[in-house]
């Protein structure tokens, strides 16, 4: 691979670091817009441009070690059953390391494998709470012909018992809301809610710090306001701001001392001729997420 290092810091063995990577250049099942197969590459470019010292949390980035996993390349008419497979074992190989495992697709049907890939029974997710920051509920049965569908990443994993709580959404089908209704599981904070109702984001924030236990977190990039992703695959107005998503994932990882982060995700990232607006974003965000979790004290 002759990608740039990540953030442009030195690459250590899988074995000795804080941090592992997982490029997965992925869009087999996109449905829209296309090009998630070029982001981990784009990210990982646009990494070396964002800043290690941040001076939110007073954390810097430098100060942990990172590995970045050969990327898992789709083979030629790969179909995404066996893809996934492939994304589980490797998933499952790393986070038997001790780093905190960090996919970056890529498209959102990744999550399911990564989850499962990073608990004791992939058939039992009764234990786990999965944060979702999305623009879309991914409730679906089936998209398309195929259960492994983006639009279906959600479902899977509450169907093995994982609660969700979902953060952002604002394109839902009907179907979607009687699943997520009838599981007793979910909680959506819609973005209409959260940037209409002051309530709505008090009872976000007390969700977010009072959570305990293994927590998985995906973040689907549409979760944003378009003008911060205007090429993911399926773009979705009235998002959220940076600030307003980044107090979310601050309550959740840095002032949250209760959970145990078993790994994370952040997908449907698309480069765009032109701007570099979504992919630098996505490396952003990564930078955020590992600073908010690795500044506290007790989670090195």
């Amino acid at each position: 691979m002759t990608w740039p290092t990540f953030l442009d810091l030195p690459d250590v063995p899988a074995t000795k670091a804080d941090v592992i990577l997982l490029p997965l250049p992925y869009e087999g099942t996109v449905s829209f817009g296309r090009g998630t197969s070029r982001a981990p590459e784009a990210v990982w470019r646009a990494s070396t441009q964002i800043e290690l010292w941040d001076d939110e949390v007073q954390f810097d980035l430098g100060s942990i070690t990172y590995h970045t996993t050969p990327a898992v390349v789709p083979r030629l008419d790969e179909s995404p059953a066996s893809y996934l497979e492939r994304v589980f074992e490797q998933g499952q190989l790393y986070q038997a390391m001790s780093g905190l495992v960090v996919a970056v697709g890529g498209e959102h049907g990744l999550t399911p494998a990564l989850v499962g890939a990073a608990v004791d029974d992939p058939n039992d997710l009764s234990r786990l709470t999965v944060v979702q920051l999305d623009a879309h509920a991914d409730l679906r049965d089936t998209y398309d012909g195929s259960p492994h569908n983006h639009a279906c990443a959600m479902r899977r994993l509450i169907e093995r018992g994982a609660r969700a709580v979902a953060i952002g959404i604002r394109s839902v089908e009907r179907e979607e809301c009687v699943f997520g209704q009838q599981s007793g599981l979910l909680q959506t904070f819609t973005a209409r809610q959260l940037a209409t109702e002051r309530a709505v984001e008090a009872q976000l924030l007390d969700l977010l710090g009072s959570l305990a236990g293994p927590v998985y977190l995906t973040v689907d990039v549409d979760a944003f306001e378009v003008s911060l992703c205007p090429a993911t695959g399926t773009p979705q107005p009235g998002g959220l701001g940076w600030w307003a998503a980044m107090k979310y994932l601050r309550r959740l990882l840095h002032e949250n001392r209760q959970i145990e982060l078993l790994g994370c995700d952040v997908v449907e990232t698309v480069p765009q001729p032109g701007t570099l607006v979504n992919e630098t974003v996505a490396a952003a965000l990564v930078a955020k997420i590992l600073g908010y979790h690795f500044a506290q004290p007790n989670r090195g």
